[in-house]
C-alpha cells in the first residue's frame, strides 16, 4: 500500500512537472510577442517651423533675444550651428525639406511653382509618416504655397489649417476694439491685446488639443507645427515689445554691401521696401523699430512654441517624442544693405536647426558639422527606424546626434535665381540666372549661373574664418585662383 501511495505521489508530481513545463512553453511566445510589441513601438515626431527665423536669434548666441523656449529645447538636443536652407524663400524651401529634394530636382523656385501640382505623387514627410502607421497632421503655415486645393486635399489629407484668423490681422474676441498702435512704421503693430488675439496662438492652442487627443491614442504621432512669426508685419502683442529697449537693440552691422560683390548677388528689397512703384527709404527710427519689432515677433512665436512643449511635457509625451525645431530661411534686417531674404548670404541661408531625440546623444550639445534642411526627412525616418523614400537628396544626421565632433557631408547647396521670383512670373516663369553657394566650413563660394547657358556671368568667395560677415569677396584675387577650382568642381557634384 505503501509502494502505491508513494507512485501516486510521485505520478502527481510529474503531471505537475508536465503542466509547469506546458505553460513556461505557452508563455514563451507571449512574453516574446511583447518584448516585439515594445521594441516595435515608434517615437512620435513634433516638427515644428518657424518663419523667417534666423540663426542669430536665442540659442544661436544673440545676447539680446528672448527665445526661453527655444533655449530650453537646445538643452535637451542638439543645435546644429552650420544648418542652411536650400532656397531662401519660404515656398521652395517648404516643397525642399518636406519632400527631401532639392529645387533643381523639384523645378520649384519661386512662389508660383507648387510642390503638388508639379509633382502630383509628391510625398511629404508627414504623408511618408502615415504610409507606416502614423496619425499625422499639420498646423499652420507647414508646406506653404499649397497650389491646387484639389490636389492638395487629396494628397495632404494630414492638414488641419486653423480656418478664421488670418496671420496678418489682430482679432479681439467678442468683437472689442483694438487698443491704439503705439508703434509708427506700417510693418509694426504695437498694441495691448491678448496672444489670442494673434494667429499663431490660434495654432498652439489647436496643436495642443490635438496632442491630448494623440496621448490617448495606441499608434505613435507625426504633427506639424507651423508658426508665422517673426515673419512681417510685426504685429505682436505689446508685453513682447516690451521685452526689449530700443537702445539695447544691436545696431546694423555690416550696413554696407560686401566690397566687390557683384550687382546680381542684392535684389530691391521689397519685402521691407514695398515695389518700385512705391518704394519708400528708411530713416534711423524706422530701421530701429523694424529690427525692435522683429525681436518682439520672434520672443511672441518662441512662447506659443513653449506653450505646446508645456503641454508635451504635462502629457507625458517627451520621453518618447523626437522634437524638430527649424527656420525655413533666415533674414536680412539692414546688413549688407538689404532687408528681407533671397540672398545667398549667410544671413538668409543659414537657418536654425535643433534636433532632441530622446535617448540619443547628449542633451544642450553644440554641433558644427555642416547640415541642409533635406537632412530632416532621411533623419527622421533613421530615427524612426523607418525606411527612406529612394529619392530623397539629404543625408541622415543621426550620426552628428550621437557625437557632435561627427560630420556627413563637407558642404551644403543654397540656391536663389534672377530676377528674385516672389509672386510675379506666373507658374511657366523660369529664371534668367541662378545663383548657388556652396557652404563648406571655411568657404562661402558663389556661382551666378546663366539659365539657359550655364555659364558662369558672376562669382564670389568668401573667407568664414576670418570674415564671418562676409564684407570681401575675394573671388578675382590671386589667392582666390588656388581656392576656386576645388570648390567649384564639389558645387558641380551638388548641383542637379
Amino acid at each position: 500500500m505503501k509502494s502505491g501511495r508513494t507512485n501516486q505521489y510521485l505520478n502527481r508530481r510529474i503531471m505537475k512537472y508536465i503542466l509547469t513545463f506546458i505553460i513556461a512553453l505557452l508563455l514563451v511566445p507571449l512574453a516574446a510577442l511583447h518584448a516585439d510589441d515594445s521594441a516595435a513601438k515608434k517615437p512620435n515626431v513634433l516638427f515644428v517651423v518657424f518663419d523667417d527665423l534666423n540663426n542669430r536669434l536665442g540659442c544661436y548666441g544673440d545676447p539680446i533675444a528672448k527665445s526661453p523656449n527655444l533655449d530650453r529645447l537646445a538643452a535637451r538636443g542638439t543645435v546644429f550651428t552650420r544648418a542652411y536652407c536650400q532656397q531662401p524663400i519660404c515656398g521652395p524651401s517648404r516643397a525642399s525639406f518636406m519632400s527631401g529634394r532639392r529645387p533643381d530636382s523639384l523645378g520649384i523656385w519661386s512662389m508660383t511653382k507648387y510642390l503638388y501640382d508639379l509633382h502630383p505623387d509628391a510625398v511629404t514627410i508627414p504623408q511618408w509618416f502615415m504610409q507606416h502607421g502614423y496619425t499625422a497632421m499639420s498646423i499652420g503655415k507647414v508646406l506653404g504655397g499649397y497650389g491646387n486645393p484639389e490636389h492638395f486635399k487629396k494628397l495632404s489629407v494630414w492638414d488641419r489649417r486653423t480656418g478664421g484668423k488670418t496671420k496678418d490681422e489682430f482679432a479681439m474676441p467678442n468683437g472689442v476694439a483694438l487698443p491704439p498702435n503705439l508703434a509708427k512704421d506700417p510693418l509694426c503693430e504695437n498694441r495691448d491685446v491678448p496672444d489670442e488675439a494673434c494667429f499663431d496662438t490660434v495654432s498652439a492652442n489647436l496643436a495642443i488639443t490635438e496632442l491630448r487627443a494623440l496621448a490617448k491614442k495606441p499608434e505613435p504621432f507625426f504633427l506639424a507645427l507651423g508658426l508665422f512669426k517673426p515673419h512681417t508685419p510685426y504685429k505682436v502683442p505689446k508685453r513682447y515689445w516690451d521685452l526689449y529697449r530700443r537702445e539695447d537693440i544691436p545696431a546694423i552691422d555690416p550696413t554696407a554691401r560686401p566690397r566687390n560683390a557683384p550687382e546680381l548677388a542684392f535684389h530691391a528689397n521689397h519685402e521691407i521696401l514695398g515695389e518700385p512703384s512705391a518704394r519708400r527709404t528708411l530713416d534711423d527710427e524706422a530701421q530701429r523699430e523694424i529690427r525692435h519689432g522683429y525681436y518682439a515677433a520672434t520672443s511672441f512665436a518662441d512662447a506659443q512654441f513653449g506653450r505646446v512643449l508645456d503641454a508635451l511635457d504635462e502629457l507625458k509625451l517627451s520621453d518618447n517624442t523626437i522634437i524638430v525645431i527649424i527656420g525655413d530661411n533666415g533674414f536680412h534686417l539692414g546688413e549688407h544693405d538689404t532687408w528681407g531674404k533671397m540672398t545667398l548670404f549667410g544671413w538668409d541661408a543659414r537657418v536654425p536647426l535643433i534636433i532632441s531625440a530622446p535617448g540619443i546623444g547628449k542633451g544642450g550639445a553644440k554641433t558644427n558639422a555642416i547640415s541642409e534642411l533635406i537632412d530632416i526627412f532621411p533623419t527622421l525616418t533613421d530615427l524612426s527606424g523607418l525606411p527612406s523614400p529612394p529619392q530623397l537628396d539629404g543625408t541622415s544626421l543621426v550620426p552628428v546626434l550621437k557625437d557632435a565632433g561627427a560630420t556627413v557631408k563637407t558642404a551644403a547647396l543654397t540656391q536663389h535665381p534672377r530676377p528674385a521670383l516672389y509672386w510675379g512670373g506666373g507658374p511657366q516663369a523660369l529664371p534668367q540666372v541662378m545663383g548657388y553657394a556652396l557652404k563648406t566650413d571655411r568657404w562661402s563660394y558663389h556661382e551666378w549661373r546663366d539659365f539657359k547657358t550655364g555659364h558662369i556671368v558672376g562669382q564670389e568667395l568668401y573667407d568664414e574664418q576670418t570674415d564671418p560677415l562676409e564684407t570681401v569677396n575675394q573671388a578675382g584675387t590671386v589667392d582666390a585662383a588656388a581656392v576656386i577650382p576645388a570648390l567649384a568642381e564639389q558645387l558641380d557634384a551638388l548641383v542637379k
